[in-house]
């Protein structure tokens, strides 16, 4: 049971980035605190300053993610200068109210605008929101300034040194850590498994494993991007790496099919759960050992045969047979044979042994200009103006902290910022009114509890100084290791902070939560509004431009792997094209979720039936780069031309059903279905069965089939077989 969990605890959070985060978080916040408030002590200055350090050592911390370490370096250090912007701008206006209240708005826009910039200026925004905001909150005056400069500058510095010296990302470490994270999440895959086998009538553990394929790919992206920065590697050895990932997700993924197949034997009773439970107790082994015990089990089914634990009780006609016994023997094997695949590709990753680095190489600084150049290329493609998201979200942010400070004046005049920071927060990351108004709804149910839970705590804390500190960092890192999964629960753990830091600035007074609640609840209501009704952007847009955007990728790696197959040369590209439609993937999932996890159960809709194809058609794409390389090896030039044919044919199904259609979908599925027949004509005229080119044909048809799904799903006109598809069928006859 304790492993159990454990597993899920590590499935959970890939590499134990979430863990190392808040640590890092929390550690880099105690490191800014104790040595400024030291210093302001030492001096005899306001201790209250020294949150300034905090809240730049946060930001610092988390919000700091350019592509390349040196660039994250640099950032940290210079976030200390927006925030000294920022706090001088609202301490010398503090005296002009009006003025002071003014400023905060093109605060806001300039804080998100300059998101337009790329991830450095991200950061830059968000720090200077934070300064302007707790200059108002702390209220200092105009001789205070040099502490919260230094403040500022002391907070960046504990954050460069926890996050690059003391707790830094060893790519080689995130390796390691996602090996177990790999292995974890196969390990909590076939517990579900047994789960479903004992409870073949319900549906919430089939939903995991479904949602288990989704966590095995973003940990999967998240590890190759850990070998793009390993030191010592030449872009070969990267390579071999990133294949070595792949193979290791497929082969997981691979799992599946050969698990559902055991469930769903019509021979199960307990012959699954036990079963399962045999290859669980044999997981951390190697392959051979694997592949033994389940050829041990598989014997077993055969030769006693399969009987329900209520066997007696069973009605002769319903008991399993021979037949059957034999079914589900071979399901073992095939179960058995997917986990040693997996084991065996697990033990080779990160077995690539890093070389001296050449300290006279320019390779970062090419990388680095060539990121820059490519994000140039990028952003001279996007739209201008208004169209520009950046720039749609600081018009809708501004006045929705323009309604916020409207009404929050009315609640409280002194403490209205509350309802400016929800308004402001609700917009990270929310790209749709759909996403905001989940966002603003997980931020007023969190502070609703927050402010319960924060006059608990406060109540019985305040005056206790270590303990209103070891609450306040306790508060910090559950915020944070939650913040990549629950909105709601990081805003309950800030909320609770609050109690505690109201206790230490000895202010503390149960209408002040109160007040901060209601401030809350007019900031989500004002960012709703402005979602609603200034410039917004709808969710099934948003879905549907996202879906096309997938679409369109998947288009393009099958019309670029066509041209390689053609050249013989299908290795080009077709790693990184598929990593580009796992992307564009998970932005359509991410863009749907405000219209399918947030509502009552019910069957399945038709949103989720074609998400659900359109992650198939991804997995197939992951299969396709594993498998098609050694088919068109193995073939001539003429298989290969009709291999590079169907490709095409494939990407023109895709590219059917997005509003770049050149032909109709119907003769694109006809065209494909043609070239299909041809090559497994092929197929079967060899000589050793299966090959790689049964494998790859296989993975195309699931391909071609998924395609036909999705068009289904999504109303593409044009699906039945048109006169183009006939006469082109005809003429390759």
């Amino acid at each position: 049971m304790v492993s159990e969990w454990w597993n899920r605890f590590l499935a959970s959070d890939p590499a134990l980035r979430r863990l190392r985060n808040a640590t890092r978080v929390t550690a880099a916040t105690a490191l800014a605190l104790v040595v400024t408030l030291g210093l302001l002590a030492l001096w005899d200055r306001p201790l209250t300053n020294g949150m300034i350090a905090a809240v730049v050592a946060v930001n610092s911390t988390t919000a700091v993610n350019d592509e390349t370490e040196r660039e994250r370096r640099r950032t940290t250090l210079l976030m200390p200068l927006p925030a000294a912007v920022s706090l001088v701008l609202a301490v010398s206006t503090a005296s002009m109210p009006v003025l002071h209240v003014a400023l905060f708005l093109p605060v806001v826009f300039l804080a998100t605008y300059i998101r337009r910039f790329g991830p450095r200026y991200f950061a830059f925004g968000m720090v200077a929101f934070m300064g302007y905001f707790f200059a108002m909150f702390l209220r200092p005056q105009p001789p205070q300034l040099p502490d919260l400069l230094l403040a500022a500058v002391l907070g960046a510095l504990s954050a460069f040194v926890l996050r690059f010296v003391l707790l830094r990302d060893d790519p080689r470490g995130i390796l390691d850590r996602g090996r177990r994270t790999l292995r974890a999440q196969v390990q909590g895959l076939l517990h579900d498994v047994r789960n479903v086998a004992q409870n073949p009538e319900g549906t919430r553990y089939r939903k995991r494993l479904q949602h288990r394929s989704t966590r095995l790919n973003e940990t999967a992206r998240m590890l190759e991007n850990a070998v793009s920065e390993l030191e010592g590697l030449d872009e070969a050895e990267r390579e071999l790496l990133r294949r070595r990932i792949l193979s290791v997700e497929l082969t997981a993924e691979n799992l599946l099919n050969p698990l559902i197949r055991v469930i769903d034997h019509p021979s199960g009773g307990t012959a699954v759960a036990q079963a399962v439970a045999g290859l669980l107790a044999v997981v951390r082994s190697d392959a051979s050992e694997i592949r033994a015990a389940a050829r041990g089990l598989a014997d077993r089914i055969e030769r006693d045969g399969v009987r329900p634990a209520d066997d007696s009780a069973a009605p002769e006609q319903n008991r399993p047979g021979r037949d059957g016994s034999v079914e589900l023997a071979m399901a073992i094997r095939r179960l058995g044979a997917a986990l040693a695949e997996f084991t065996a590709a697990s033990a080779d990753l990160g077995r690539v042994a890093p070389r001296p680095r050449d300290t006279g190489s320019d390779d970062e600084n090419d990388d680095g200009a060539d990121s820059d150049e490519r994000d140039t290329d990028g952003r001279t493609e996007q739209e201008t103006g208004l169209r520009r998201p950046e720039v749609r979200a600081a018009v809708q942010v501004t006045c929705a902290a323009a309604v916020a400070i409207v009404l929050g004046q009315l609640v409280s005049p002194n403490r209205w910022y509350w309802a400016v920071i929800t308004a402001f927060v609700v917009f990270i990351s929310a790209n749709s009114r759909g996403e905001l108004v989940v966002r603003a709804w997980q931020r007023t149910a969190g502070t609703m509890l927050g402010v319960v839970a924060g006059v608990l705590v406060a109540s019985r804390i305040t005056g206790n100084s270590a303990a209103e500190l070891a609450m306040i960092l306790g508060c910090v890192f559950m915020a944070f290791y939650l913040a990549g999964v629950s909105y709601a629960g990081m805003t309950f753990f800030i909320t609770t902070m609050l109690g505690a830091l109201y206790g230490v600035l000895g202010t503390f007074d149960v209408t002040v939560l109160g007040v901060r609640l209601a401030e809350t609840a007019i900031g989500a209501v004002a960012g709703v509004l402005a979602a609603t009704l200034v410039l917004p952007t709808g969710t099934r847009r948003l879905l549907r431009d996202n879906t096309e955007e997938f679409l369109l990728r998947l288009r393009d790696v099958l019309r670029s792997t066509g041209t390689s197959v053609g050249a013989g040369t299908p290795d080009d590209g077709l790693r990184e094209g598929v990593r580009e439609v796992d992307d564009a993937l998970h932005k359509a999932l991410s863009s749907a979720r405000p219209l399918v996890a947030y509502r009552l159960p019910s069957r399945r809709s038709p949103l989720d039936r074609s998400l659900t194809v359109f992650t198939g058609c991804a997995y197939a794409a992951r299969n396709l780069a594993q498998v098609l390389p050694p088919a068109v090896e193995m073939v001539d030039d003429d298989t290969r031309t009709r291999l590079a044919e169907l490709l095409w044919a494939l990407a023109e199904m895709a590219n059917a059903m997005t509003s770049e259609a050149e032909q109709s979908f119907g003769a694109a599925r006809d065209s494909a279905r043609g070239w299909a027949d041809d090559l497994r004509d092929i197929a079967e005229s060899l000589p050793q069965d299966p090959t790689s080119l049964h494998r790859t044909l296989a993975v195309l048809d699931r391909l071609r089939s998924l395609l036909d799904d999705a068009a289904t799903e999504i109303g593409v006109p044009n699906q039945g077989t048109s006169p183009l598809g006939r006469e082109t069928d005809a003429a390759r006859t």
